[in-house]
């Protein structure tokens, strides 16, 4: 399979409505696209992934030390590197809502 297919993967399982699945089998089915891409040759941890996702925890309004464990689990990560990711997910500045979504008059 090539890395797209399996960012697919990660992508629509982020999409997933809490509703509908608990977080623990969303971790379970994360950590199993990781096994299968490992066993596939594809790396799916790069640090892009960990600060986008600690970017979007963080979007979710979850305290810190909550993303770190998060980050910890899903990625296999130090607290110290998990710490790092969250730093670098700060750095990012979301766009506010309907900011470039006007109209001009």
């Amino acid at each position: 399979m090539r890395s797209e297919a399996f960012r697919d993967l990660l992508d629509g399982l982020n999409s997933l409505d809490l509703a509908s699945v608990t977080q623990q089998d969303k971790d379970e089915f994360r950590r199993l696209i990781f096994q299968v891409g490992a066993a596939h040759g594809v790396s799916l941890l790069g640090p892009d992934e960990r600060v986008r996702t600690a970017r979007q925890l963080l979007d979710e309004g979850l305290p810190r030390p909550e993303v770190r464990d998060r980050l910890m689990s899903r990625f296999h990560v130090g607290d110290s590197q998990a710490y790092r990711d969250i730093t670098a997910a700060l750095q990012i500045v979301p766009k506010p809502a309907g900011f470039w979504d006007y109209k001009s008059a």
